[in-house]
C-alpha cells in the first residue's frame, strides 16, 4: 500500500473515532496514542470499531487480530487495513494466475459432462 493510502486511512478512522466516542480533544489526540489506555474506545465500543473498520475498508478482522499490536491505535489501524488490503489483492493475483481450461472451467471440470446435466435437468 501507499503511504497516500495509509494516510487516507489514518484520516477516516481519526473522523470515525472522534465522531463515536468521546474525545476530550481531538487535535491533542496523536495517531499512536493508545485508544484503549486514554480510554477513548472499551470493550463495549472495540466491536463497533471492528464493525466500522470491515465495513469501510473491505476487510475481514479475525477474533484472534483483535489486539492492541492491530487495533490498538490510530496508526496501528491503518497499517493493519494497509497489510490486510495488501494480503487480500495478492490472493486475488494468485487466484487470476489460476489455469483455467479452455472452456473457463477453473474446476477441472467436463464440459460434455456440464452439457448432459443441462439437458437432463431441461427434461
Amino acid at each position: 500500500m501507499q503511504i497516500e493510502d495509509n494516510q487516507e486511512i489514518r484520516r477516516e478512522v481519526r473522523d470515525y473515532v472522534v465522531a463515536s466516542f468521546y474525545v476530550a480533544d481531538p487535535a491533542a489526540l496523536a495517531d499512536s496514542a493508545s485508544l484503549v489506555k486514554t480510554g477513548i474506545v472499551d470493550a463495549t465500543g472495540m466491536p463497533e470499531l471492528v464493525a466500522f473498520i470491515e465495513s469501510n475498508f473491505g476487510v475481514g478482522i479475525e477474533q484472534d487480530e483483535i489486539v492492541p499490536e492491530n487495533l490498538g491505535s490510530i496508526a496501528r489501524i491503518a497499517s493493519f487495513v494497509c497489510r490486510k488490503k495488501a494480503a487480500s489483492a495478492l490472493l486475488v493475483e494468485e487466484a487470476d494466475d489460476r489455469p483455467v481450461d479452455e472452456v473457463g472451467i477453473g474446476d477441472g471440470g467436463h464440459v460434455a459432462d456440464a452439457v448432459e446435466l443441462d439437458y437432463l435437468d431441461a427434461r
